[in-house]
């Protein structure tokens, strides 16, 4: 594999270019072609060092773990694919990422490409869909007509999880700033706080499901929103993270669910995201788009680290 990653941990000038051996296909395997690769703040936070302790590679590494590409070389127990496959994905966060030239993946963990396509519009979407169905399908079981809160509605989670939670025929309420009002709208919204404008808190509205995606005090202010025995699912912080006092309050007293999401990799998760894709259910949202160089990359990355982009971020290597 020849990509851009890290030989130390530091900030956007450790970006460099790496090259490590090629994972062997197993049988039940797919070496993939990358043609892009999103960029989320997971990636930075690796390259930092912040989650050295939960993963603790072995460097030099590549990052990124969201992509698209083509199927190069099928292992033998693979029958759902062939050579030449258009494919989105997932990797596995354990291993080398994909802003490269080509990685190895078991079969379970990609789905076809949705139909219609770019590379670069399906690279926008395994990491974040995959947090989106796990947050508002598996742990909120959000159904038709449930109240739904979004926070950040203009990112890329928040972006998808408005048009999902539509999708699911929830009411959805998202924050966002002024300026990307009319955005959130029209992926869907039927409610928006400006919260340079507004508190949520003084909304007077009430909420059986909230995704969090910035938790500190916008969280806070946002449980004393929920319902009773209402489920939050937050992507902010981990699960052995220490919460303040003041947050087991408010979840003592409303008795909610609170349940920390960390996105799995799962090819039958990406099957569901390709049918709402290819349903014209749900777009993606590309803000902004790099080339897969050093360059591109620690750009990509100061952009994603400002917290303000709208949609994803997404690195090129097609000419």
């Amino acid at each position: 594999m020849k990509g851009i990653g890290i030989e130390t941990y530091g900030d956007e000038t450790t970006l460099t270019l790496v090259h490590v051996p090629t994972e062997p296909v197993g049988p039940n395997d797919l070496l993939i072609t990358i043609k892009a690769s999103g960029v989320n703040p997971v990636d930075w936070k690796v390259r930092e060092g912040y989650l050295k302790e939960s993963f603790p590679y072995k460097l030099p590494l590549i990052l990124g773990w969201d992509a698209a590409g083509k199927v190069a070389a099928v292992g033998t127990d693979v029958t759902e694919f062939q050579v030449g496959d258009n494919v989105f994905f997932r990797p596995e966060m354990e291993k080398q990422g994909t802003y490269a030239d080509e990685i190895v993946v078991p079969a379970n963990l990609v789905a076809p490409m949705p139909l219609y396509m770019t590379y670069v519009e399906a690279a926008s979407l395994p990491l974040v869909g995959l947090t989106v169905w796990q947050a508002l399908v598996e742990v909120g079981n959000v159904q038709a007509g449930d109240r739904v809160l979004i926070l950040a509605g203009s990112g890329g989670i928040g972006s998808f999880a408005i048009q999902l939670a539509k999708a699911l025929g929830a009411h959805v309420t998202t924050t966002t700033s002024a300026k990307n009002i009319d955005f959130v709208k029209e992926l869907g919204a039927d409610q928006v706080i400006a919260y340079d404008q507004e508190s949520i808190r003084d909304s007077g509205l009430e909420f059986d499901f909230m995704l969090d995606t910035l938790g500190g005090s916008s969280f806070e202010e946002a449980l004393y929103c929920m319902k009773l025995n209402a489920t939050v699912a937050t992507i902010f912080g981990g699960p052995d993270e220490v919460r303040p006092d003041s947050i087991n309050k408010i979840e003592a007293e409303r008795q909610l669910n609170i349940k920390y999401v960390f996105t799995r990799p799962d090819g039958e998760n990406m099957n569901h995201i390709r049918k709402l894709v290819e349903s014209q259910k749900i777009r993606p949202i590309v803000g902004e788009v790099y080339p897969m160089t050093v360059d591109g990359v620690r750009r990509a990355h100061l952009s994603n680290q400002t917290g303000r982009t709208r949609g994803k971020i997404v690195l090129s290597r097609e000419d």
